[in-house]
């Protein structure tokens, strides 16, 4: 019964120090970070330019509104009014398709970066366009 114990108990040291071998060598290359950006789809800059008539040097919102939906606006006129003027984008409305309303966050370079789904989360997206401000 002894031997049986002492086995189980070097087998739990040799594991226990295979673990934080492990731990340390895989922990320095794969340290978990939280997204930049929080949208249901984010681009890398550059990736994906926003389209013409959008104004450079300040980040702006494609609002793509459906007929129909004043919410939307509401919620986006909200989430605007939380900021600082000197932050608050550009906002460039846009008919969308029937039903399928959205925002699309662009930087001061011009690339569209995130995009977001009617309702969206006000903090999320105020943070994206502090984000992107800098």
């Amino acid at each position: 019964m002894s031997r049986a114990i002492a086995a189980i108990f070097c087998a739990a040291v040799l594991g226990a120090v295979g673990a934080a071998l492990a731990h340390a060598v895989v922990g320095r290359r794969a340290a978990l970070a939280l997204p930049e950006l929080h949208g249901q789809v984010s681009w890398p800059p550059g990736a994906r330019p926003a389209p013409p008539g959008i104004p450079r040097g300040r980040p702006a919102v494609i609002a793509l509104v459906a007929r129909g939906c004043a919410d939307c606006l509401s919620e986006l006129q909200f989430t605007l009014s939380q900021m600082p003027p000197r932050l608050r984008p550009v906002v460039v409305r846009r008919r969308a398709l029937p039903g399928h309303s959205a925002l699309l966050l662009v930087d001061r370079r011009g690339d569209v970066r995130t995009g977001y789904t009617f309702p969206f989360a006000p903090a999320f997206v105020e943070g994206d366009l502090r984000a992107l401000a800098k």
